[in-house]
This record gives structure tokens, C-alpha cells and sequence, in this order.
């Protein structure tokens, strides 16, 4: 039986599997009738929720598929759609008790009813009584997330074998959902998080060994996310960001997602004014994603390093103080922190402040 690639999902006895897919995969005709050397073929196209599967039977005698062929590519086709559906039932099952499961959470339980969540946390197999990450993801390739997400991110999290409880998750109607998930709080899901950040947005809570706080977690999670978005908005690259750990942000980063936005926009556009020229801005914050090294900015801006010399120049011209001062540096740095942290993704300058490496 192959899938829908030609890859041999099962098989038995020595039949040639590659010349029979590549007569297979030649034609859209459900059904073959063909030889192959010594050996007569009959095939049949069976399609599933999951795809096409093509089942073959092969035999060095054609009496053989004569007298029994039908009737076992029939009872092949019943059993194969038998169990697929048991299977697809089973799965249904258990994305509605997930779903449930974590709706509950996110809603807040009782310090004193954790020992019943602990125990159906349990049967998706989480670790009793172990730390808990609270996760929001937003695709990187569309504005809403989608049933087809949840499934990418279930695939990956099996492939991995990392216990996960996941859901779609709109903050109001207006809003574009994201997904909400939970993980253990492990080795296994921060290589999980830094392998799905290459096609999400995503943002962590800190590790919490209490399933009553889930929900102050899941705002540490929407700020995380928040940041992600932010740094994102920033960057060309945006998947080789990685993803955002509250517990791991650096002061600065904590301190610009806990101001008001509108305000602190109105601080950095009075901070940037004096600058001017988009060209010195960018030379600047090149020049700071680079570590204030003068040659890697020209190297990344194509410029010779006098020419960075002279343009940093202007900009201390500009805001009035050397950058050699440190207040009028830290202004610059959280006035472009978006940007730079963009930037410094860009130019592989380490990984970003807060984050795991991809």
C-alpha cells in the first residue's frame, strides 16, 4: 500500500513496489490492470480523509488475480477505510477533550481542584506536578490562525514526542485568532518552540508549577507574543527571530512592553526627531545591531568605513552628545529596540535577547 507521495505505507513478499508506483503515479485511472516483467499487477486508488492511498497486489501467476484479485483489493479497501475511520474518531475524541481541557485552564481553576486537572493532563501524557509553559502563536504567513495551523503544530509536536494541548483562540471577535497552547516545561518543547518559530510568531510565559495560574501565564504568553510581533514588524527575516521567552527578555525588552504604547510612541518619535535623515537612522541602528563596529556596519551596508565614521558623526552632531555617553546611547538603544533587534537577526550578530536559537 503506498500513500499519496509513493512512499509504502505496508508490504509484504518481494513484488517490484518502485516500478508498480511509477506505473501508478503515470495515470489518474483508479484502477490497473498491468504486467511488469514476470509479475501481473492490479492496483486500485482508495481516497481517505487524510489523502490518497493506492493498493497493490501482485502475482507471478495471472489465475491467481483472476480467481481472488477483486475480492482482495475489496476487502482491502473495506478494512483499510475501517480503520482509518477508527482512527480519525479516536483523534476527534481527543481534540475535543484537548480543547476542553485547555479552555478550562485558560478560564482559571482552583488551587484546590489541580489534582484532578493534574490527573487528565495525565492522559495526554504531561508530567504530574511538573512546570507548565503557557504558549501563543501567531502564522507568519497569514493574518488568522487555522484548523490547518493546529494540525501542523499536532504533527510536529508527535513527530517530536512532546506532550501539547492546543486550541484556536480569539482575544474578541474583531481580532485575528492565534493559537494557544501548553507545554511541559522541558529541554523537548524549547526545541519544539525554536523549530516552529521558523513559521509562527511566538511568545512564552515563564515555567509555572501551578495549573491555578495558567492564566496570568497566558498573559505572559500575549505579551511574549506581543514582542515577537513588534521585532518582527522590524525585521526582513522575521523566522530566524526564534521565539520569545518572558522568563529570558532582557530588561530593556521588559521595560518597553510594559508602557503604554501611545506614549512611548510619542517618546521615540521626540528621541528620533533630531536625526532627521532615514539614512542616519539606519546607519545608527545598523551600527548598533553590529556592537558600535564600525567595520562590520560598512560591511553590512555596503558602504566604506569612513563613510559610517562620518555619518555617526552627523548623528552626534544631531542629538548633541558623543554615544560614547551612556544616557544619550540607552535613549537611542530603547528608541530603536524594535529595529535593532531585527537588524541584529539579520546580520547574525547571536541569538535575540529572550529567545531560543532556531
Amino acid at each position: 500500500m503506498y500513500d499519496f507521495e509513493g512512499s509504502v505505507v505496508a508490504s509484504t513478499g518481494e513484488a517490484p513496489v518502485q516500478l508498480i508506483w511509477n506505473e501508478v503515479s503515470a495515470t489518474n485511472q483508479r484502477e490497473l490492470a498491468l504486467e511488469i516483467g514476470r509479475w501481473h499487477v492490479r492496483t486500485r486508488r482508495v481516497a481517505l480523509r487524510d489523502g490518497v492511498h493506492v493498493i497493490a497486489i501482485a502475482s507471478r501467476g495471472p489465475e491467481t488475480l483472476e480467481q481472488i484479485g477483486e475480492l482482495l483489493l475489496d476487502t482491502s479497501e473495506r478494512l483499510l477505510g475501517a480503520v482509518h475511520g477508527i482512527q480519525y474518531g479516536a483523534t476527534q475524541r481527543d481534540r475535543r477533550d484537548n480543547e476542553q481541557l485547555i479552555a478550562a485552564l485558560h478560564d482559571g481553576i482552583l488551587p484546590a481542584r489541580e489534582h484532578r486537572f493534574w490527573s487528565r493532563l495525565a492522559q495526554f501524557r504531561f508530567p504530574t506536578y511538573a512546570s507548565v509553559r503557557a504558549v501563543e502563536l501567531a502564522p507568519l504567513d497569514e493574518p488568522s490562525a487555522s484548523e490547518a495551523h493546529i494540525a501542523q503544530l499536532v504533527s510536529r509536536a508527535r513527530s517530536d514526542d512532546l506532550p501539547l494541548l492546543v486550541m484556536l483562540r480569539r482575544v474578541d471577535m474583531d481580532a485575528p485568532a492565534t493559537v494557544a497552547a501548553l507545554v511541559p516545561a522541558s529541554h523537548a518543547s524549547e526545541q519544539w518552540l525554536a523549530a516552529v518559530s521558523r513559521q509562527f510568531l511566538t511568545g512564552s510565559s515563564a515555567p509555572s508549577p501551578s495549573l491555578s495560574a495558567v492564566p496570568e501565564c497566558v498573559r505572559e504568553a500575549e505579551t511574549a507574543l506581543g514582542i515577537a510581533r513588534q521585532w518582527a514588524a522590524a525585521a526582513e527575516a522575521p523566522q530566524d527571530l526564534g521565539p520569545v521567552l518572558i522568563d529570558r527578555i532582557d530588561l530593556s525588552t521588559w521595560l518597553l512592553s510594559h508602557v503604554d504604547p501611545r506614549q512611548l510612541r510619542e517618546r521615540i518619535d521626540r528621541t528620533l526627531a533630531p536625526l532627521g535623515s532615514q539614512q542616519l537612522r539606519d546607519t545608527l541602528t545598523t551600527y548598533l545591531a553590529a556592537g558600535q563596529n564600525v567595520a562590520g556596519t560598512a560591511e553590512a551596508l555596503f558602504l566604506h568605513p569612513n563613510t559610517v565614521r562620518y555619518r555617526i558623526g552627523r548623528v552626534e552632531e544631531a542629538i548633541g552628545e558623543p554615544l560614547a555617553s551612556p544616557f544619550s546611547l540607552s535613549n537611542l538603544i530603547l528608541a530603536l529596540y524594535p529595529e535593532i533587534i531585527g537588524r541584529r537577526a539579520e546580520l547574525g550578530e547571536g541569538r535575540t535577547p529572550g529567545s531560543l536559537a532556531p
